[in-house]
C-alpha cells in the first residue's frame, strides 16, 4: 500500500489521487510517461529518475517501485564520462 498525503512537496508536486498504470494496471512509467501527470501514482524500474522522494516509495520483489511521479525524468547528477577522457590517465601534481 502506498500512503498519500495532501501536502505539496518542495518540487511543487501534489498527489492527484490518480494511478497512471496503463490498461492492465501493470505498466511502467518508462513506457507510458506521456500519459501521466505530476502527482500521479506510478510504477517504475528507475525510481531515482521518476519518483518524488518527499513521499513514500514502495519497492517490490519485481525490482520495481510505486511512487508519486515528479512529472518528468530527472537529469543525471553526475555527468557521464566521455570515452576519450576515460582513456586518459589521471594527472598528478607536478
Amino acid at each position: 500500500m502506498l500512503a498519500i498525503s495532501s501536502f505539496t512537496s518542495p518540487k511543487g508536486v501534489r498527489p492527484t489521487g490518480n494511478a497512471c498504470l496503463g490498461q492492465n494496471n501493470d505498466s511502467l512509467v518508462e513506457y507510458i510517461g506521456n500519459h501521466c501527470q505530476a502527482g500521479d501514482t506510478i510504477a517504475t524500474k528507475h525510481p531515482a529518475y521518476f519518483c518524488d522522494f518527499n513521499y513514500a516509495v514502495a519497492f517490490n520483489t519485481f525490482n520495481s517501485a510505486m511512487c508519486i511521479y515528479t512529472g518528468k525524468q530527472a537529469g543525471e547528477r553526475v555527468p557521464a564520462v566521455s570515452a576519450s577522457s576515460k582513456d586518459q590517465t589521471p594527472k598528478t601534481g607536478s
